[in-house]
């Protein structure tokens, strides 16, 4: 069986990265990056694909302002919920 990938990890890292000093939360550490990530990705619906070309499309498709707008939504609630409750 070929391997899949779901695309919306690396479309959230991206912003994530983008975003995450000018997210308002009370820790800055990895350990807390780490699990607003997590914490977004189970909000997100999943992008999977099977091969290069469908890696292009999905991404051109998740770089819309409206899949932006959602993908930053999912990570700053995320970053809300780390934030009240870190896990160190």
């Amino acid at each position: 069986m070929n391997a899949v990938h779901n695309v919306m990890e690396a479309a959230v890292e991206d912003l994530l990265d983008q975003q995450w000093e000018n997210l308002s939360i009370s820790c800055h550490c990895e350990t807390c990056k780490l699990d607003v990530y997590a914490l977004s990705l189970n909000r997100l619906k999943p992008h999977y694909v099977r091969d290069q070309s469908g890696r292009m499309y999905a991404k051109a498709s998740l770089m819309t302002t409206q899949a932006r707008a959602t993908i930053l939504t999912a990570i700053t609630e995320s970053a809300k919920v780390v934030s009240a409750y870190p896990h160190h």
